[in-house]
């Protein structure tokens, strides 16, 4: 092979002193097949060495089919099991008698995987055409406790103006509860979102991209009017967008572990990076995140009149304790309601329940597993049928009553025999009036010795009782009062009606000792 010296002096005797091929081949010392060939050749072409056949492979070539072979297989294997280029060196050693070097089938087997590497193509969206939606986890500080925070991270592909909202669990309610927050935070619907294969919006999957959706994911595309696109299986690098953007919150907002006291901080916090990111101007773009969202903003469907409710609805039927069981957890209802079928729906941080279209429970829901919540109200007609309950029931220890009505009870049992009875009117008061407000009644009830009911009724009584203003007469309108003239008082008749009194100079000296 020639050097790059070689070609120009090729070229500049041809081109410039006009040397034919044949006088250049016989005082340059070249081939005349050289000579024409690096005239044919772009100038500005280095010149290679080029294979008129590929080499041979002797000790490779015939593992070659193999390699191939496991590298298809291991296709179908998950990600994280799929054979190494040294595990494949020892098993062509081991089973197969191959005496070539590691180092050889390493670069083979690169070399067959470059092969085999995907191509993409580069897409672009219109504004409002298009969002994509995932989750994620990140470890934060809850309360003085390290807790997993369930993300749930959504993307507008024209804008890149991101959504992040952090939840305790990735269950049906945070999810739909996630997409209501994104298109009110967003302002409008995108036309289409890409998904995953979550089994909280498939049932089944099809051959192809056909899906069974769950019906309540169906109904949430219903109420906003989006289509739904989902990633063929094991394809997350079709919603890249969104899978970036799970990174980028963990690195750049997360990393350390930010210190809480409620899911509502974290997400305000999480909300406030989402608007920090809207400054940033993604490569290749002219504008800003937000100001592209700005122009995409207008292009998105239309929110409906009333939001989505983000809330799993399961029938349930109340005990003979008064209690519906949900997730392992028990949660009270009024005893009314007891032996009958209702209806409870699960949000994500709120337990309702309903006779038909009538609220007749809410809890805070628990995340604990075999607990009981209870509200006491919902017993007070049974304990006042049964006050010898009123001590040991477990609705009144769970800590919402001060400690003062406890007081008050064994207060009321030590001075009269139905004392329980009575203490149950007391807690009438709190259904009747703010529960602050009877507690501060009993408090000073306690303080006074006054352990009756009548007490605390009259205390409530009196800063319940409006106190009416005194509206002085107006001169104006009583003109008549201008010129009333009124006797000047005397009280020599009140003297009249006391006991004869001492003279002044007696009650003088009386004074004075």
């Amino acid at each position: 092979m020639i050097e790059v010296v070689d070609k120009d002096i090729i070229r500049r005797l041809h081109h410039v002193q006009g040397w034919s091929e044949r006088r250049i081949a016989r005082e340059v010392g070249f081939a005349r097949a050289t000579v024409r060939k690096y005239l044919q050749e772009e100038s500005d072409t280095v010149p290679r060495y080029r294979l008129r056949q590929p080499r041979t492979k002797p000790v490779l070539d015939p593992v070659l089919p193999l390699l191939q072979q496991w590298l298809a297989d291991d296709a179908h294997q998950p990600k994280k099991q799929r054979r190494t280029a040294y595990r494949m060196w020892v098993q062509l050693r081991d089973e197969h008698g191959f005496t070539g070097a590691e180092s050889s089938v390493r670069h083979m087997v690169r070399d067959l995987k470059g092969s085999q590497r995907p191509v993409f193509v580069p897409l672009a969206f219109a504004p409002g055409e298009r969002a994509e939606v995932d989750w994620g986890t990140a470890q934060i500080i809850l309360n003085g406790v390290v807790t997993t925070a369930h993300l749930f991270c959504a993307r507008l592909r024209y804008s890149s103006m991101p959504f992040v909202m952090a939840f305790p669990h990735e269950q049906q309610e945070a999810f739909f509860e996630g997409h209501r927050h994104a298109f009110e935070h967003w302002g409008g619907v995108p036309k289409h979102v890409v998904y995953d294969n979550l089994t909280t919006a498939v049932q089944q999957v099809l051959a192809g991209h056909g899906r069974i959706e769950q019906q309540a994911f169906v109904c949430l595309r219903m109420h906003y009017l989006f289509e739904a696109v989902f990633c063929n299986v094991a394809s997350g690098h079709e919603k890249g967008s969104v899978e970036s953007l799970v990174g980028t919150i963990r690195r750049r907002y997360l990393a350390p572990m930010p210190t809480v006291s409620s899911w509502t901080e974290l997400n305000d916090y999480l909300w406030d990076s989402c608007q920090h990111e809207a400054g940033e101007t993604r490569p290749g773009l002219a504008s800003s995140v937000g100001a592209r969202w700005a122009e995409e903003q207008p292009c998105l469907l239309h929110l409906p009149e009333r939001p989505f409710e983000a809330a799993r609805r399961v029938m349930v039927t109340a005990s003979k304790m008064a209690e519906v069981r949900f997730a392992t957890n028990r949660y009270s209802v009024p005893v009314a309601y007891a032996y009958q079928a209702l209806v409870l729906k699960a949000e994500v941080y709120t337990v309702r329940i309903y006779q038909h279209t009538t609220l007749i429970a809410e809890h805070p829901r628990c995340y604990g597993r075999h607990q009981t919540i209870s509200d006491w109200r919902h017993y007070l007609p049974v304990l006042a049928k049964k006050p010898g309950a009123v001590p040991f029931a477990a609705a009144l220890r769970t800590g919402e009553l001060a400690p003062v009505f406890e007081r008050f009870r064994q207060g009321l049992c030590a001075r009269q025999a139905n004392g329980n009875r009575t203490f149950v009117t007391v807690l009438e008061l709190c259904v009747q009036h703010p529960v602050a407000l009877v507690t501060r009644a009993v408090t000073e009830a306690v303080a006074r010795g006054a352990y009756q009911v009548e007490a605390v009724q009259q205390l409530l009584d009196g800063w319940l009782r409006p106190v009416l203003p005194v509206v002085p007469l107006d001169p104006e309108r009583y003109p008549e009062y201008a010129t009333l003239q009124l006797a000047p008082v005397s009280v020599a008749g009140y003297d009249r009606l006391l006991p004869s009194r001492p003279t002044s100079a007696s009650a003088s000296v009386e004074v004075l000792s």
